[in-house]
């Protein structure tokens, strides 16, 4: 395995990606604000943005900053389009919004977030800019509990530690024992059901998808203007077509999807069958 200390690790690869990871998030970018946020020098990080420049990844911006050019997401197309997976998916979720009339989406854990793989908006939730790529905290978001519910002891611990749990909403719950009661309930019903945690406006419904080998590595989901719907009659009309999609796609994807540093995925009592 290539780590820092060895001779298989690129070091100046690893750098040019950490400044397109940066780049990726809103904001002016110059090689000042880049530099902070990865902690790489300032020669280092004007190398790279004039490298990505002529590679066309990249242009200097009006604003006397860099900015990404479309050009990259060639490399997020890659990764989407290397496994027949993906179509299939597309498929699975188009059906799904078709069917449940609200946005739908893909998502996967990656650092203390999930991340929307795929996405399906529905015209009726205009507050959030939601898209493919858009990360969301996990604690505080239905699809981040379907996923974290379900991951090992070992890696609960590590997460509910290791990250802040800030009140975003009024309703958010940011304490570490109220996180785990509702992850708990999360692994007995076998769903996740967020409202106004992460955005008033908006709640959430999700279910895990689970690999070839059962373990939970995604999570799909149904998001609904609060107060349009009740929990109650959410669980009645749009659980069972979520579940039903995670199924259509549980055992096919792939277990590179799930927490790089996930043990073993606690099983649950209802969505083990």
């Amino acid at each position: 395995m290539a780590t820092p200390e060895n001779e298989g690790f690129v070091r100046a690869f690893a750098r040019g990606l950490a400044v397109i990871e940066a780049m990726g998030r809103s904001g002016t970018h110059t090689v000042a604000t880049v530099s902070a946020t990865t902690a790489l020098p300032r020669t280092v990080v004007r190398r790279i943005l004039l490298t990505l420049c002529e590679l066309g990844f990249a242009v200097e911006s009006d604003e006397r900053g860099f900015r990404l050019t479309p050009k990259v997401l060639n490399l997020g197309m890659t990764y989407l389009t290397s496994l027949p997976f993906w179509g299939h998916a597309q498929r699975v979720l188009e059906n799904l919004c078709t069917q449940v009339k609200e946005s739908c989406a893909l998502a996967v854990f990656d650092g203390e977030e999930v991340v929307f793989v795929l996405r399906i908006p529905s015209p009726k939730i205009m507050s959030l800019r939601l898209g493919l790529g858009s990360r969301l905290p996990a604690y505080a978001t239905a699809p981040g509990r379907a996923l974290l519910a379900f991951q090992s002891e070992e890696f609960l611990n590590h997460y509910v530690d290791g990250t802040e749990l800030g009140t975003i909403t009024a309703r958010t719950v940011d304490s570490k024992a109220a996180l785990r009661s509702e992850l708990e309930t999360v692994l007995r019903e076998g769903y996740a059901w967020v409202d106004g945690e992460f955005d008033q406006h908006v709640c959430g419904l999700a279910v895990p998808v689970r690999d070839e080998q059962n373990n939970v590595v995604a999570a799909i989901s149904a998001n609904l203007l609060s107060g349009d719907m009740s929990q109650e009659d959410a669980i009645k009309t749009i659980l069972p077509a979520l579940r039903a999609a995670a199924q259509q796609l549980s055992g096919l994807a792939p277990a590179f999807l799930g927490p790089s540093n996930r043990p073993v995925t606690r099983a649950g009592s209802r969505s083990a069958s």
